[in-house]
């Protein structure tokens, strides 16, 4: 039996389209929040399982399965975050117990950026998860605060406010940064 029941043909073609449309930005928006393109690659594919399972609208482009796959992939980010934090401080707990050094985690093992874009992401690993998400939704995605806030499942208020405030953090680390460098 087919996946998509009896219209299989229609409904793989029609979530092609879907896949080909988004991949790559949602690629982009999950590893700017993540840090890490492999754990990018894994929480994309598999919000494109949960789409073929879940979505309920029509299978087209358009806004509403856009701010469906953005939340989706937002929610898996944070979790992968979450889980890496989790992972990291057992690590970090055993080393401890047995008097070992911790491998650097996947995080720290970047590949190198330029000087000014390594400032911004250094500037953006200050801020909490939900902030750096948030950020990355309005600067880099170009949201609008009422689309970032059906991605997050926030008020558009509580959006303001926290851009605000992480905006205000991301300035003075980047100023602080700066000053760093010019001693």
């Amino acid at each position: 039996m087919s996946l998509f029941g009896t219209s299989g043909r229609h409904e793989r073609g029609a979530l092609e389209t879907i896949v080909s449309t988004y991949e790559r930005p949602l690629l982009v928006y999950v590893t700017r929040i993540t840090g890490n393109a492999s754990i990018a690659e894994d929480i994309v594919q598999e919000v494109f399982i949960k789409l073929s399972g879940q979505w309920r609208g029509p299978m087209e482009p358009g806004p509403q399965i856009s701010a469906w796959l953005y939340k989706v992939a937002h929610n898996g980010a944070i979790d992968a975050l979450r889980r890496e934090r989790r992972r990291g401080a057992l690590h970090q707990a055993h080393a401890e117990e047995v008097g070992e050094t911790v491998p650097p985690s996947e995080g720290q093992g970047r590949s190198p950026l330029p000087f000014e874009a390594q400032r911004v992401r250094e500037a953006l690993d200050t801020l909490s998860e939900r902030e750096r998400a948030l950020v990355v939704l309005k600067v880099y995605e170009e949201r609008s605060y009422k689309e970032i806030a059906e991605i997050a499942g926030l008020s558009v208020g509580n959006v303001g406010f926290i851009l605000h405030t992480a905006m205000k953090k991301l300035a003075a680390s980047l100023e602080k940064g700066g000053a760093d460098d010019v001693r």
